[in-house]
């Protein structure tokens, strides 16, 4: 049955305006009348958060220092506008195709090279159009985030259409990611590369093994993946992670690097080079990483006000300070400011660091003002912001004029948060904690993050009470130390204080020592030694 394109709606991406024009010319014949185009990866953006489209051409190649046709797809995916009845077409030579379809859930579902002509682009289009029908049902269940629902469907349509067995296998393992049922995606991935080994389903065994904590198994996945030069940032980010588990920052680092020189664009690789880098006391590999972070990460989903102050934190932590890296600093926190109007707390925590790096550089007029206007914006904080951020605000203000009225900000904060209940909750978790009552102490946490979840301060109570309850043996030592590790995972390290910091590092060494010390004698265990 001949496919009608009367209907379609189609995207193109590209920066070459002859190009471009050749290719609608073409699908203007194959009768596509719907059409709109796109120079960069961030325009492109720009349309898919406000029309839904049939089809998408995007260039690999879109010119130096310019994200490339496949961040679209990679950032589409992250922010949630990618639909999965779209069908997006890389543009690109074919030598270097197979190297890019290494991801699991990002990758282009085809690809055809330049110069275009209408026949290859028919053949192409038109077979994974008749997939995408077949499978039409499925992809709409995706998009609603029916996923119980699609996974059922895909052991029906397993059954019915054989052919499409590799296809549906692969929507089948991300469901199962997203979902949370690691221990069958591990049986899965692993079925998948027995049968054909696939980088994408390398790539989906390592991050599954990740999630279990499994990490020498998932880095043995995932290097292969890398071994074969597929330019696939999970692998690179999720492999960086199980060296980080393990206390290897510099190895992590170093992985980081190389996947930045394959693709320097991408915003996620380059902030977590800067918090790892900041670990390590690398300030300059840091600081550089930091300001890509936020070039790239403008106008996307990874845009975050913490690139700003990581980076300002990471000039401040640098021996030589000097007017050029104090212009440095001061632009960045008026920048911050630009980015995230009328975000209070942004404003707050800028003048706060302001403070911070007049009194580096000595000045110290300008130092009082800044943290004379810090300390307003702080008491016109909600309560539970205060709370959050009480403790930075004191140690930001250390050796300024107002220092003594932040002291008694906090005991003031102090008093009225425990009204608050998770305020309430965290109280409670100290004071079993003072008593060793670690399993307790650990409940009054977890409830306590629930209600405000991701604050720094009580995600580092929580990790160092469930440390201490991880040192005695029993079946749930293996799951603690998971959630420590992902807990720690999730805080970016520049963006804390400098006394959060090295809580941070303490916490983070101790945890790594533990896991290393699980690994090893499960490994002695396996192998009889």
């Amino acid at each position: 049955m001949e496919i009608s394109y009367s209907d379609k709606s189609v995207l193109i991406v590209d920066n070459r305006l002859e190009d471009l024009a050749e290719l609608k010319m073409i699908l203007g014949s194959m009768g596509v009348s719907k059409i709109q185009v796109a120079s960069s990866v961030n325009m492109a953006l720009v349309l898919l958060r406000e029309l839904q489209f049939d089809l998408c051409f995007v260039v690999y190649d879109l010119g130096k220092d310019h994200k490339n046709g496949l961040q679209l797809i990679q950032e589409a995916t992250a922010e949630g506008i990618r639909k999965f009845s779209t069908i997006f077409t890389l543009v690109v030579d074919p030598e270097r195709s197979k190297l890019l379809f290494g991801s699991l859930d990002s990758s282009p579902d085809t690809y055809i090279s330049k110069p275009y002509a209408e026949p290859k682009l028919r053949f192409r289009i038109e077979k994974i159009m008749r997939i995408r029908e077949v499978l039409l049902p499925l992809e709409e269940q995706l998009d609603q985030g029916e996923l119980q629902a699609a996974l059922e469907m895909c052991g029906k349509l397993i059954q019915g259409y054989p052919g499409l067995h590799m296809y549906i296998q692969r929507l089948r393992g991300i469901i199962l990611l997203e979902l949370g049922l690691y221990s069958e995606a591990v049986h899965l991935f692993e079925t998948i590369v027995a049968q054909r080994d696939q980088p994408w389903a390398r790539v989906g065994l390592g991050m599954s093994l990740c999630h279990l904590g499994h990490y020498l198994s998932a880095r043995h996945a995932l290097q292969h993946v890398i071994d074969e030069s597929h330019f696939c940032v999970e692998a690179y980010t999720w492999l960086a992670r199980t060296y980080k588990a393990l206390g290897e920052r510099g190895e992590a680092i170093g992985l980081l690097r190389k996947a930045i020189m394959l693709q320097p664009t991408v915003s996620e690789l380059q902030g977590g080079l800067g918090s790892l880098a900041g670990q390590n006391q690398e300030w300059n590999v840091a600081i550089e990483a930091y300001d890509s972070a936020i070039r790239y990460a403008r106008n996307s989903c990874f845009q975050s006000d913490e690139y700003y102050f990581s980076l300002v934190a990471a000039l401040l932590a640098r021996d030589k300070f000097d007017s050029e890296i104090e212009e440095h600093a001061i632009r960045t926190l008026e920048d911050v400011v630009l980015a995230f109007p009328e975000e209070p707390i942004v404003q707050f925590k800028s003048r706060l660091m302001v403070a911070q790096v007049y009194h580096k550089s000595g000045s110290s007029d300008r130092a009082n003002l800044a943290a004379r206007s810090a300390f307003d914006l702080f008491c016109g904080l909600e309560l539970t912001e205060k709370a959050e951020w009480v403790e930075p605000f004191l140690e930001g203000m250390e050796g300024t004029a107002v220092a003594a009225d932040a002291q008694a900000m906090k005991q003031q904060v102090n008093r009225d948060s425990a009204a608050l209940e998770w305020g309430k909750l965290n109280l409670q978790g100290m004071l079993a904690y003072r008593k060793k009552e670690y399993r307790k102490a650990l409940g009054f946490f977890v409830r306590a993050d629930g209600i405000l979840p991701n604050n720094p301060s009580l995600t580092l109570n929580l990790v160092q009470t469930a440390l201490e309850q991880a040192r005695h043996p029993g079946p749930e030592c293996h799951e603690l130390l998971l959630q420590c590790d992902n807990a720690m995972y999730s805080i970016n390290y520049g963006s804390l204080s400098v006394r959060q910091q090295k809580r941070y590092l303490s916490l983070s060494d101790r945890c790594a020592e533990m896991i290393r010390s699980k690994a090893q004698l499960k490994h002695e265990t396996e192998t009889g030694l």
